[in-house]
């Protein structure tokens, strides 16, 4: 008999910033202090509790506030899962996504807690639940991220991931100084010579903005890897347009949440590959639905984040190690917060540029108590 959902909790935590990450849409909303998140449990009459994480960020397009995102899965979501199976979590997420009306960024955390708790219950890593390493190996490979800073920072830190192995670096532009942020790009280009770099704007310009930035950047970095999300979400023309007038390859994100979107991006020619992070998408079910319409479009996908913490991160990990479809290099092991919230996160730490995910049941991560208990605001 397959254990049964006994209850979902819900815990609100303020985890202070402790390095920088500077955007267009961060600059643009004034800096962040902290990372409002939510931790979800699951538990089991099995004994055994799932967790997830949501990252709510009320910026972006059905970001929602953390408040919200604590109301909707207590109020939706909880009751509907409880004395659930385990072994039925694809019909659970259907019916949570139509509870939900469309708002990924609860069911993402729900989604997460209820693998981990099946993981855990079968004695499996969650990569596994969802078909394994396609090459028999749960490594990913990772990117240097560099937010929006000053050029000599931004080749200080180029130096330092070039020493640590790494030549694949996304870096954020899309901010107020646009002739710094060319300097910036220059800068790795000249400190790393191998350097592989991506840009990412966050939908920082106009289309016509991103038509003339995108090729001064792109011979600044003497041939950048692809720019991400020029424009805002909702001008699939302006992507298309980017697209076809600077020949860069266009990662969409923000315009991309679900199997549908990955649909209309495809038949409208808008993009070159789609980013997917599982609180767009509502979680791992869904993002391999995601994955399946992007590689029926011929369109590869890369793994970002939503600077989740230590257990988002790991979801992260477990799914960029099980999907062919995540074909370029990844930065979710990222962490810019005071505290991961987990034991043991130098097991989540990378050195260098490929990390393997811990074989462990479920997630593979415990929380640290005492962490959360000093960061939980409820």
């Amino acid at each position: 008999m397959s254990a049964r959902v006994t209850a979902v909790e819900t815990v609100p935590v303020s985890v202070p910033t402790e390095t920088a990450y500077e955007t267009s849409l961060s600059i643009a909303a004034g800096e962040a202090e902290s990372y409002d998140h939510v931790l979800v449990r699951v538990e089991t009459d099995a004994g055994v509790t799932g967790l997830g994480e949501v990252a709510p960020l009320p910026t972006w397009p059905h970001g929602l506030t953390q408040s919200a995102v604590v109301d909707l899965i207590d109020d939706r979501l909880a009751p509907r899962l409880e004395g659930e199976s385990l072994d039925r979590i694809p019909r659970l997420v259907d019916r949570a996504e139509r509870a939900l009306s469309g708002e990924p960024f609860p069911l993402c955390g729900v989604d997460v807690a209820l693998h981990d708790a099946l993981g855990k219950t079968r004695d499996l890593p969650v990569y596994d639940l969802l078909g394994g390493a396609p090459d028999g190996e749960a490594t990913i490979d990772l990117h240097y991220s560099i937010g929006i800073r000053p050029p000599a920072e931004v080749r200080d830190l180029a130096v330092e991931a070039r020493d640590d192995g790494f030549t694949a670096f996304k870096v954020k532009v899309g901010g107020p100084d646009f002739p710094a942020e060319r300097e910036a790009i220059a800068a790795i280009a000249d400190a790393v010579p191998d350097a592989r770099i991506r840009v990412d704007a966050n939908q920082g310009w106009s289309a016509a903005e991103a038509v003339r930035r995108v090729p001064l950047l792109d011979a600044d970095a003497d041939g950048l890897v692809l720019v991400e999300q020029p424009v805002p979400y909702d001008d699939i023309a302006g992507l298309r347009r980017v697209r076809e007038a600077t020949g860069v390859p266009v990662l969409a994100d923000e315009a991309c949440f679900s199997p549908a979107d990955v649909a209309t991006l495809a038949a409208r020619d808008a993009c070159d590959l789609v980013n997917i992070k599982l609180a767009k998408t509502g979680g791992l079910t869904r993002a391999r639905d995601v994955a399946t319409v992007a590689d029926a479009h011929g369109l590869p996908c890369f793994m970002g984040s939503m600077l989740e913490l230590g257990v988002g991160t790991a979801a992260n990990a477990h799914f960029a190690a099980s999907s062919p479809a995540v074909s370029y290099p990844t930065g979710v092991l990222n962490v810019h917060a005071a505290s991961t919230l987990i034991d043991a996160p130098e097991a989540w730490s990378p050195a260098g540029d490929r990390f393997t995910v811990p074989d462990a049941p479920g997630l593979g991560v415990t929380l640290d108590d005492a962490a959360v208990e000093r960061y939980r605001t409820d």
